[in-house]
């Protein structure tokens, strides 16, 4: 019969811290042992992990500390402490809601179930790299029933737009016997002067009347 084999430091470190937080009840010292514990699970996922293909980018597992530590497997599954510090909840975001995978105090099932959900996580990646390739003749065209009727009716009139007929209008020549009204007298026509015309005349006046008065003034001084 195989010896068991001896714990490694880092387990012995971790099951010590574990066990103190229980006994002094202090909220960051039980955080500090979720995050022992979701590190335990994380190391007995490392050779599963080791056997995914390279190449392949659909898990990120790191444990994420904060006010509720997480062992994230990938963008919609993680693994968390459930609130009795003891057991483990294995959670998966879906459009449904939240749903709990697997809720156990029990490690190694909380283990093999993280590792089915890898395996079936691999398995579909294989099986839409398989699918043939979309293309254009493939997909199927929009019905007309499913736009508007409004709009429907819009694209039609824009597509072929309707001639409208010509409509020939004829009227037989009729004398016009309406009366028609007499015309207005046309407006005079005389001679207008802007402002700047009637000053001008105005000082032509002055400058005329002056030197009439300025000659009568010599005819006078002569005689």
């Amino acid at each position: 019969m195989d010896p068991k084999p001896a714990p490694s430091l880092t387990e012995t470190i971790r099951a010590i811290r574990i066990d103190e937080a229980e006994r002094s009840g202090v909220v960051v010292a039980l955080r500090e042992a979720d995050i022992a514990r979701l590190d335990i699970l994380h190391d007995r996922l490392k050779p599963v992990l080791d056997d995914i293909p390279r190449g392949v980018d659909l898990f990120d597992v790191a444990v994420t500390p904060g006010m509720t530590p997480r062992l994230w497997i990938d963008m919609i599954a993680f693994v968390e402490i459930a609130r009795d510090k003891r057991s483990y909840r294995f959670l998966q975001d879906t459009r449904e809601g939240r749903r709990v995978m697997i809720e156990s105090a029990d490690l190694a099932a909380v283990a093999e179930r993280v590792t089915a959900y890898i395996a079936r996580r691999l398995i579909e990646r294989e099986r839409l790299l398989a699918l043939p390739p979309a293309t254009a003749d493939l997909a199927p065209a929009l019905p007309p029933a499913d736009l508007p009727p409004a709009f429907a009716t819009a694209m039609q009139g824009i597509a072929a737009p309707a001639a409208e007929p010509a409509v020939a209008v004829t009227t037989a020549a009729r004398p016009d016997t309406t009366p028609q009204p007499a015309a207005a007298p046309a407006p005079r026509q005389g001679v207008r002067f802007s402002g700047l015309g009637a000053f001008v005349l105005f000082l032509l006046g002055i400058a005329v009347g002056i030197g009439g008065v300025l000659g009568l003034a010599q005819i006078a001084a002569r005689l």
